[in-house]
């Protein structure tokens, strides 16, 4: 046994046992061992579930069937390319201020996020790709022509 610092020897009988320094190092290594062992549970959950996904859409393919999806397993959607202008027809997670507005996207995120550049104000927001629209014909200004999805609302009561 040397000292870490000046490397003299040290009489281990004269060593006087950190009880809350071990007992701190123990916990911190359970937790290490339960995050490790709950991901490795995780993993092989979500690799039977792949497995079974796979399973069902090969034998769907087997029994002639075109492969339709459920709906609930959607992959990473991404219908939207950098610098297209589009329509913010907003959802639930949309600002106000910005529904109605044309943007240009300025770079693809994650999971079918959009980071998009407000035309005339210059704002950026982060916005799902459910709550934009293609904008098929620039100069159109009626929102039917840019944005068919959206349901009509009748101003008559």
């Amino acid at each position: 046994s040397r000292c870490t610092l000046c490397s003299a020897d040290i009489d281990s009988g004269s060593l006087i046992p950190n009880k809350a320094l071990r007992a701190a190092a123990l916990a911190v290594k359970q937790e290490d061992n339960r995050r490790l062992f709950h991901n490795a549970t995780l993993r092989k959950r979500r690799k039977e579930m792949g497995d079974q996904i796979d399973l069902s859409k090969r034998s769907s393919r087997e029994n002639g069937e075109d492969g339709a999806e459920d709906g609930l397993h959607r992959g990473v959607q991404y219908p939207f390319s950098v610098n297209e202008k589009v329509l913010i027809k907003g959802n639930r997670r949309t600002p106000e201020k910005f529904v109605g507005k044309e943007a240009v996207i300025t770079s693809q995120c994650l999971n079918g996020w959009y980071l998009l550049k407000i035309i005339g104000s210059g704002e950026n927001v982060r916005l799902q790709y459910r709550s934009l629209c293609k904008i098929m014909n620039p100069q159109s200004t009626i929102e039917e022509d840019r944005c068919p999805s959206q349901p009509i609302q009748n101003s008559s009561s």
